[in-house]
């Protein structure tokens, strides 16, 4: 199969393309350079390899070299910084822990967060079982051979409502020799990796391993990574056969966002309450298969086991202070709760309000406690996850014509263990807080309750696709997925809310919840000239509610935002329905080189949109099906390469709005009524999501062995998240310039050298509210919290090759 390299698919440049390429394109005049791979797998499995030019949509590919050169390893972070559309939203005030948008819809390893985007890894969903969160920080960025960002697809199954990200992983077939790299640099930063493959006949073997330590810039944000990536695969001329396995263990400082009041005072490294952590572990084994069957018939297949466990402790303010009429116990304060059975806040002598400890006695207030109350929100998740899929490709020919058909089916069974509880703690000066070790609960319906539930997710799914030319410039594909989700859950905890009578209010959250739904898509390709393609889609995808959205969707019983769980009534499933239109094409400039371009656009609208909404009582809320929203936009992007130049630019502008009017709660909001609530009208704009993104940069290479690069990333202003009626001023939009330079010392040597937000900007991705009088002795009088960006950070590293064939082999497999 021939492979033709282009770069019309990868629709844009990076620098670290040029820059980590190196020598290769001296020595071959920089064919290297204008290379890209000619086909595409169009499931997550892959192996179907569909010309990329019949597909009828905007997708966008990334390889290895394009991770290279920056200071996060991350697939994420290197996908957003050059890809239309994609933006990143530091939440946490992590590197490694942050949301990553895509046509507004978001792929988050934060619970709580409605997640619009799936994300697979040689064919495992990565999207976890509890939640659907995808954690970005224990997929290995070595062993990553190319990643595809698809736009919304029914194939990729549940939670691909703006697109999906399809991961495939190296092996000793596709990457042959070793590799080391080392990396240190600001604000404690040190990283390493090696990976080595081989192959010995008809068997080939491949290895990665990661680490990495982050002191963090602010202030309790230190952060370590261990990954490992293994393969070891089998190929004859009628199969090919593979074993992987991966293992993370991650410990992030996640201090979130801090009042901008508090970063005047003490400095932008300066955080809020903590501790604030999360530690994660991972673990999969994956066999997958792709078998000859003849007469043009092929069959791709996989089996896997995932496991997952998450720790993650909180540390905040609290509404728990000592009761009025008696001081030497402590009660929860009646003005930030409402009676869901009166509508009103409760009496403050209400019994329900006092806070008791695991035997349902009264908690004495601790010495200290009412001058600093604070609180500490512990939770763990355990989940585990098998499955697999089978499907089928056809490509032969249909009434003469060519054809590509795929058929298969995939199914995925997930259990999932949560607790979470709280603890009294003591605020300090530098606002850590201090555990007392008073484990507590409230009793009142909304109040504070500790957690223990157990899950299970079943997902089936069917789906077909096939592309069928009609003539030998335009091509039609037509498919669809039919998606089952059936998810229970069990409750073990061991307080229920009473009523004024003391009698038990709801029978915690066991339940059974079906979701079914067929997703249709179709599309058409024109190839107006050899040089020049259109393309028209129309497709649809669902995503069923999670076992934690379905566990906390009361809004008279909120729940700790980071999952602690409550009787629910029932949410309907989302639904997106999307169409794109566009143009791409390539062509030779007189002057040299190679020019690519591409411009679409879009329009994506979501029935029954799932958003966070918060309560009165601090670092809670809930669930909520809050109308129709839309994403609409359009993608420009351009770029040019010869053997000393390369230059690309990009364009997007997303218009995401709520299409239908909606009351939503948001008490920190100083636009907010008395009952804490904003109206939203249709139009109003989602908060978390700048309209405009510009990106744009070059590399340029003096003599072969020297490569120098820079890149800027703009994006505009946004609303802050709980502005949902857009009432408040937006987060300013930032702008942020970065540099790289590379030399190839000899074949084996090469040093770099990143500089990261070269005129050291102070701006921030996220903003939102917060209650300023929680903690009392600061003084705090605005409302407006954010999580402020990196500082300038300068960094260098050195890699060594030992072989000198080590580069990777570019084979037909995807």
């Amino acid at each position: 199969m021939r492979l033709r390299r282009s770069a019309v698919l990868l629709g844009t440049v990076s620098l670290a393309t040029l820059a980590s390429l190196g020598p290769a394109l001296a020595q071959d005049g920089g064919a290297t350079a204008l290379e890209e791979i000619d086909v595409i797998g169009t499931t997550p499995l892959g192996g179907d390899a569909l010309d990329s030019d019949k597909v009828p949509a905007n997708v966008t590919s990334i390889t290895q070299s394009d991770l290279a050169n920056v200071s996060d390893r991350s697939v994420s972070a290197a996908i957003a910084r050059k890809t239309p559309s994609v933006s990143l939203s530091d939440v946490q005030g992590n590197p490694y822990f942050k949301d990553f948008y895509f046509r507004g819809f978001v792929a988050s390893p934060l619970n709580g967060i409605p997640q619009g985007i799936a994300v697979y890894q040689n064919g495992v969903r990565q999207n976890e079982a509890f939640g659907d969160t995808v954690n970005f920080d224990l997929i290995p960025e070595t062993a990553i051979d190319r990643t595809d960002i698809w736009t919304n697809n029914p194939v990729f199954g549940l939670n691909a409502l703006g697109g999906a990200l399809n991961i495939k992983m190296k092996n000793g077939f596709t990457y042959q020799g070793l590799e080391t790299e080392f990396q240190a640099g600001s604000f404690g930063k040190f990283s390493g990796n090696a990976q080595w493959g081989q192959q010995f006949g008809n068997w080939a073997t491949y290895l990665a391993v990661e680490g990495e330590r982050d002191g963090g810039w602010r202030d309790y944000s230190a952060s370590n990574v261990k990954r490992v990536y293994g393969d070891v695969g089998y190929k004859a001329d009628a199969a090919e056969i593979h074993l992987n396995f991966a293992l993370a263990d991650t410990h992030l400082g996640v201090v979130g966002p801090t009042p901008r009041e508090l970063l005047a005072r003490g400095g932008r490294d300066a955080v809020y309450t903590g501790p604030q952590t999360t530690d994660n572990q991972a673990a999969q084994l994956n066999l997958t298969g792709q078998f000859d069957l003849g007469n043009s018939w092929s069959l791709q297949t996989n089996a896997y086991y995932r496991r997952f466990k998450q720790k993650h402790v909180d540390g905040n303010d609290t509404d728990v202070r000592p009761c009025e009429d008696n001081p030497a116990i402590l009660c929860l304060e009646a003005d930030d709760i409402i009676d869901p059975a009166t509508g009103q806040n409760p009496d403050e002598d209400d019994p329900r309000l006092i806070v008791r400890d695991r035997n349902g006695n009264p908690v004495q207030t601790p010495a200290g406690f009412a001058d600093r109350p604070g609180s500490i929100e512990r939770s763990r998740t355990k989940s585990q996850t098998v499955g697999g899929t089978a499907q089928v490709t056809n490509t032969s020919e249909l009434f003469g014509k060519t054809n590509h058909f795929v058929a298969g089916v995939s199914y995925d069974h997930g259990w999932s263990d949560f607790s979470g509880y709280s603890e009294l703690g003591i605020v300090p000066n530098n606002l850590q807080v201090i555990g007392t070790g008073d484990i507590y609960h409230t009793t009142f319906p909304g109040g504070i309750l500790p957690t223990d539930v157990k899950t299970r997710n079943d997902y089936l799914g069917l789906y077909l696709s096939d592309t069928l030319d009609i003539t030998d410039r335009f091509s039609a594909t037509l498919g669809a997925r039919l998606n089952y989700a059936h998810i229970r859950l069990k409750d073990y905890s061991p307080f229920f809310n009473v009523d004024v009578n003391g009698n038990p209010v709801g029978a915690g959250i066991d339940g059974s919840h079906n979701f079914t739904r067929f997703n249709p898509m179709a599309g058409v390709t024109y190839k107006i000239t050899p040089e020049m393609t259109a393309y028209a889609g129309y497709s649809e995808s669902n995503r069923a509610p999670t076992p934690l959205e379905l566990g906390c969707a009361d809004p008279s019983n909120p729940c700790q935002l980071e999952g602690f769980l409550v009787s629910d009534p029932p949410l309907k499933q989302v639904v997106t329905r999307t169409g794109e239109i566009g143009l791409r094409g390539h062509t030779t400039p007189g002057f040299g080189g190679l020019l690519n371009w591409k411009i679409g656009g879009y329009l994506a609208y979501n029935s029954n949109d799932i958003l966070t909404i918060p309560s009165f009582i601090t670092g809670r809320g809930y669930f909520k099906n809050a109308g129709d929203t839309q994403r609409a936009g359009i993608e420009l992007s351009a770029d040019y390469q010869t053997d000393m130049w390369g230059v690309y630019a990009n364009y997007s502008y997303i218009d995401a709005t709520f299409r239908k009017a909606v009351t939503l709660g948001s008490p920190n909001n100083p636009s907010a009524n008395g009952q804490g609530e904003i109206r939203v009208h249709k139009g109003d704009k989602l908060p978390a999501i700048p309209a405009h993104q510009f990106k744009a940069g070059v590399a340029f290479r003096p003599i072969p062995k020297l490569t120098l690069g820079a890149d800027v990333v703009a994006m505009s202003g946004q609303y802050f998240v709980g502005d949902e009626s857009n009432q408040e001023k937006k987060l300013k939009g930032y702008v942020v310039f970065n540099a790289n330079a590379s030399y190839q010392v000899t074949d084996q040597i090469r040093v770099f050298g990143l500089v990261d937000n070269v005129f050291n900007n102070k701006y921030a991705t996220y903003g939102t509210f917060f209650e300023n009088d929680d903690i009392e002795f600061l003084n705090l009088n605005g409302s407006r919290s954010i999580t402020p960006a990196r500082p300038r950070g300068f960094y260098g590293g050195i890699a060594y090759k030992f072989t000198a064939d080590a580069a990777p082999v570019l084979t037909t497999k995807d």
